[in-house]
């Protein structure tokens, strides 16, 4: 027998990151009174509502549904859909329908590759509701839920699954990076310029998966109103531009991980030199953080075709780090510590933030960047 190894975990993260491809999609959606939710009803949740049920001070708040309001229930399978799969969420709906939720639309989303005919009515009422009824699972189960409410009706099983199948929408998108693309494509002003329009949509991609992962974390959905949506468009409109560049900090932090023991990390000179100034294991990665940042931040320079931005940042590091070291070795006080605090000290008016101008000097202490190379310790063969 051949080994095969388990690919269920690897599967699962796919799915999950097809989610929140979806809620991207339907963020484009948003009009003024409705909000886009990730795990709420469903796996995305298109909601209606009305204006004086909105908390804008709380993107936790789940807003009653109006009377006019409507749920566009969506349901995520990034997989091929088997008739198990399909009967288990015909009886969530079926839950759902019997709930205070007001869905207008119950919607199967799938990507075209796996080939799903969205035929989820395979078995008729009368079958499924067989089923239901003889079905002998612990009384959790979803079908036992179902079983409690239409064990003895099937008048009103039949007419909730008629409801159900006159509500269904099926979408078997072929590439929904590049729908998602064009939908944005009028928001993140695509046609002014195309590469500002890549960074625009990349970082809304992140800051939206940062969101959704923070609240996953913390036990709760993720909601995203119409006016909380507007002013992410506007904060991250204005920190993309062809002038200006500047990727949320916060973000790219969560992001991103440091792990020390990595045995390429540790032995590259970026740590060593970290390492020779005595800095906590903590206190280095925070600074490899700051070098990753600029770096990442220097390549969207180039793609905007403003490399000179990147020669000013970084000759005045450097010459602001060959002050300090002329400074503290008349001072007596010439550490490695010293020279790394009394660098990033140093004022930089082309780095727009203190992390991108931290993040040079510690970019500039790597191997093989040139006559700008920084040493907190002098090498020993310098």
């Amino acid at each position: 027998m051949t080994f095969q190894p388990d690919k269920s975990g690897i599967n699962s993260l796919a799915g999950f990151a097809y989610q929140i491809k979806v809620f991207a999609y339907y963020t484009f959606d948003l009009k003024p009174d409705t909000q886009v939710e990730f795990e709420t009803i469903e796996d995305v949740n298109l909601k209606a509502i009305a204006p004086d049920q909105i908390d804008k001070h709380s993107d936790k708040f789940v807003c009653k549904v109006s009377d006019e309001g409507i749920n566009k229930a969506i349901q995520v399978k990034h997989t091929s859909i088997s008739n198990a799969v399909a009967q288990q969420m015909l009886l969530n709906w079926i839950l759902l329908e019997n709930s205070p939720h007001k869905v207008g639309k119950y919607i199967l989303f799938t990507d075209k590759n796996y080939q799903n005919d969205g035929n989820i009515f395979e078995k008729d009422a009368e079958a499924l509701y067989k089923i239901v009824v003889e079905s002998d699972k612990q009384k959790n189960a979803t079908i036992s839920k179902v079983k409690d409410l239409y064990g003895a009706d099937y008048i009103g099983f039949e007419k909730v699954y008629s409801q159900i199948q006159s509500k269904f929408e099926f979408i078997d998108l072929e590439d929904i990076d590049v729908k998602t693309n064009d939908k944005a494509s009028l928001y993140f002003r695509k046609v002014a310029n195309l590469i500002v329009f890549g960074q625009r949509l990349k970082e809304f991609l992140q800051h939206i998966t940062i969101k959704i992962l923070s609240a996953l974390e913390n036990g709760g959905a993720y909601i995203l109103t119409y006016q909380e949506f507007i002013s992410v468009i506007e904060d991250i409109t204005s920190r993309f531009t062809p002038e200006i560049t500047l990727p949320s900090y916060s973000n790219f932090k969560r992001i991103n991980r440091i792990d020390l023991k990595d045995s390429k990390l540790s032995t590259s000179r970026e740590y060593l030199q970290l390492k020779s100034c005595g800095l906590t294991d903590n206190l280095i990665k925070k600074h490899l953080l700051y070098g990753m940042y600029y770096y990442e931040t220097s390549l969207k320079y180039m793609e905007n075709n403003r490399a000179s931005k990147i020669d000013e940042i970084e000759d005045t590091t450097f010459e602001g780090f060959e002050d300090v070291k002329f400074s503290l070795a008349s001072k007596g006080i010439d550490t490695p510590y010293n020279r790394l605090e009394e660098t990033k000290k140093n004022p930089n008016s082309y780095a727009v933030n203190n992390q991108i101008k931290y993040g040079s000097s510690i970019y500039l202490t790597k191997e093989d960047v040139g006559e700008n190379q920084i040493s907190w310790e002098d090498d020993e063969n310098a």
